[in-house]
């Protein structure tokens, strides 16, 4: 499958407002902060457009408003030893007291390869105030484990979390800032008590899993399949992030690596088939996204042909989806109904079918206006009004394309039958005019369209 040419997007980057003295951080130190949290709104919403079942749906139940803030005091004044006593010892640094019981059916936050999202007030012992709160900052602090992003007992305390639980933890100065601490901010060995609240935790897979796929087993499906699970994770995440194309790129390359395996039997054929319907549903959203709707249309005609023609409700909403993005009213009608039929309570099938229905008649009518006004123009046989009725065609054809070209949500404007070799040219030489491309229509023999050229 065509590469995209952009380059991989990166992650947003953290900015001091005001900048630091080198003489001030040697000497008496400085204070600043940085925001962690990378994520939107609608990065928790997984491929889940239709609401029928994702690869991997978060719970929002465990997730408050941040308007609804926790008791911002320390639950706990007196010496850190009398609290130890209640709390269960992980290690000899850490200790920890559930509060909320969480997922106990799904495993604990494993020490690499997650994105972690969680809340959490931080007090120093004996303090009432907190010393750090992604409450009070009015976020969540996301991280990835494995890789040094936060302090060590705070990772540490994490991986001992099901996602929805809310737990305290006394964490040793050991695994905070050590012996020296930072003075005067933090005391030299400095335990802290840490309340944590995790809010969800994601696997994030490896996008260069298949490097670590030796020559001789690039094709065996059971060692293959291991990798493409790794890589569709890490699409599953740069997904979540909203880096759709970066989400393209890796169920792209899981699809590439699968599609090549050999099966030893029906049992990998059917796990390969089931795998790919599952990448080019991905693709198919991801592709939408990106306003790549023609893409759309190619994973859903490869979903078509895995299925028996039968695809899932989904995957026809996003093939409807992606014709109504190219002016395929029509097709695009047909398919949002049987999706409609086979979800008949689905709010989201029912809003597209709407938009379609509003945009074809505002298609329709202006389509009808200019034609018959065109058209008219064409019929007439007076020689000694040809140049005139060509210059009034240009006009004409020039406010028609310009209309589609502000039309954002108009992908694709079929040109109709009748038209001369020279009327032709100058609709051509119009639409590079203004950034359009006609080209000759594949779904309608002898027929010409206008489509806007891809930035």
């Amino acid at each position: 499958m065509e590469n995209f040419e952009e380059d991989f997007e990166s992650k947003t980057g953290n900015f001091l407002k005001e900048p630091l003295s080198l003489s001030d951080l040697i000497g008496t130190g400085c204070n600043f902060e940085i925001s962690t949290n990378f994520e939107e709104d609608a990065a928790h919403k997984i491929f889940d457009e239709l609401n029928l079942g994702s690869d991997e749906e978060e719970d929002d139940d465990n997730r408050r408003s941040s308007d609804e803030l926790p008791d911002l005091v320390s639950p706990w004044l007196q010496p850190f030893a009398e609290l130890k006593e209640n709390m269960l010892q992980i290690n000899s640094y850490l200790w920890k007291k559930v509060m909320k019981i969480g997922k106990e059916s799904e495993p604990v936050v494993p020490f690499r390869n997650a994105r972690v999202t969680l809340r959490y007030n931080a007090y120093w012992e004996g303090e009432g105030a907190p010393f750090d709160s992604s409450f009070l900052r009015g976020s969540s602090l996301t991280f990835y484990t494995g890789l040094g992003e936060v302090l060590e007992g705070l990772e540490a305390a994490v991986c001992t979390m099901h996602s929805g639980e809310q737990s305290q933890f006394v964490i040793s100065y050991h695994l905070l800032f050590r012996e020296m601490g930072c003075p005067p901010r933090i005391k030299p060995k400095a335990d802290a008590l840490f309340i944590i609240e995790l809010l969800s935790y994601n696997l994030i897979g490896d996008i260069d899993a298949d490097l670590q796929i030796s020559a001789e087993d690039k094709t065996k499906f059971p060692v293959v399949i291991e990798k493409v699970k790794d890589i569709h994770l890490k699409g599953l995440d740069f997904f979540r992030q909203g880096l759709y194309r970066n989400a393209s790129r890796a169920f792209e390359k899981a699809a590439d690596m699968l599609k090549f395996c050999r099966l030893a039997n029906e049992e990998e054929e059917e796990d390969q088939r089931n795998f790919l319907i599952k990448l080019f549903t991905n693709l198919a959203v991801c592709y939408i996204k990106v306003n790549l709707p023609s893409r759309t249309c190619i994973v859903c005609k490869e979903i078509r042909q895995l299925t028996n023609n039968k695809p899932s409700c989904k995957a026809l909403f996003q093939e409807g989806r992606a014709l109504l993005m190219l002016g395929e009213y029509k097709r695009a009608r047909e398919l949002l109904v049987k999706a409609q039929y086979m979800e008949p309570h689905n709010d989201d099938i029912g809003n597209e079918l709407k938009i379609l229905d509003t945009r074809y008649s505002r298609y329709k009518e202006n389509e009808r206006r200019i034609w018959t006004k065109a058209m008219g123009i064409i019929k007439s046989k007076d020689d000694d009004k040809k140049e005139a009725n060509l210059n009034e065609l240009e006009e004409e054809m020039l406010k028609l394309l310009q209309n589609f070209k502000d039309d954002e949500a108009q992908k694709k404007l079929c040109i109709p039958a009748g038209f001369t070799t020279k009327e032709v040219d100058i609709i051509d030489n119009l639409a590079k005019r203004l950034e359009l491309k006609l080209t000759l229509d594949p779904l309608h023999n002898g027929r010409y369209s206008v489509n806007k050229k891809k930035l």
